[in-house]
């Protein structure tokens, strides 16, 4: 099969197959001759199976987990299930609070009633409410991942937010609101927790619409001068 066939047939991209590649979770059974792969049925139905999975909202850092044995599908699925819940949660939470704080059409910026409204928040929380949060300082998706380190073999788990250089955004046209793309590198500031030898951990992780998990890219290897 080309390319051309398994993305008429997945309604896929050649791109998402290359990130697919490049997330280390779909390796094709044939060699790359000049420039084209003939792929097999077999990673056809990987895939499949690759789409499925994302679709469902698991991230490739997710399937990594289970590709390596670090979780199992199930323990991945409740773990992404949890957060999407309380993720929806969230936004519900806040999609209510909007609707009943700002109900009427003459509440404007410099004379809305602040007080009453940030009691009427603070006596919902503390009834167990949540909701969003977002500042310049927050990421809505968690920039937490485990790493396997090329040295000991370990799985660590590391806060790439401490090692983030730049948030870019791009406003769409479709109604979504912009994307976020967080880029981190740690160069030699990171000792692995295990072995304590220096290792880099590069790439970018793109949130999209705000709060939502896109897609990643993440580069580890063993730090050179």
């Amino acid at each position: 099969m080309q390319t051309q066939d398994i993305t008429n047939a997945l309604g896929i991209t050649r791109e998402r197959i290359k990130y697919y590649k490049k997330a280390g979770v779909f390796v094709p059974e044939n060699p790359v001759v000049n420039g084209k792969t003939e792929f097999t049925d077999r990673d056809f139905e990987n895939l499949k199976r690759l789409v499925i999975l994302t679709k469902s909202g698991l991230s490739c850092a997710d399937i990594k987990k289970v590709q390596t044995g670090t979780k199992s599908l199930r323990e991945v699925i409740n773990d992404r299930q949890n957060a999407i819940r309380e993720e929806i949660e969230r936004m519900t939470g806040s999609l209510a609070l909007s609707e009943e704080l700002f109900a009427a059409d003459d509440v404007q910026y410099d004379s809305m009633p602040t007080e009453e409204y940030w009691q009427f928040i603070k006596r919902k929380e503390q009834a167990g409410e949540i909701f969003m949060d977002i500042d310049d300082g927050y990421y809505p998706v968690s920039l937490s991942r485990d790493i396997r380190c090329p040295h000991c073999r370990e799985v660590v788990t590391v806060d790439l937010e401490n090692y983030v250089y730049d948030q870019s955004s791009d406003e769409k046209e479709n109604g979504m609101g912009p994307d976020i793309v967080y880029s981190f590198d740690s160069e030699n500031n990171y000792e692995c927790a295990e072995c304590s030898h220096l290792v880099r951990i590069n790439g970018w992780i793109r949130e999209y619409p705000v709060g939502a998990y896109d897609s990643e890219s993440i580069n580890i290897n063993k730090w050179e001068d």
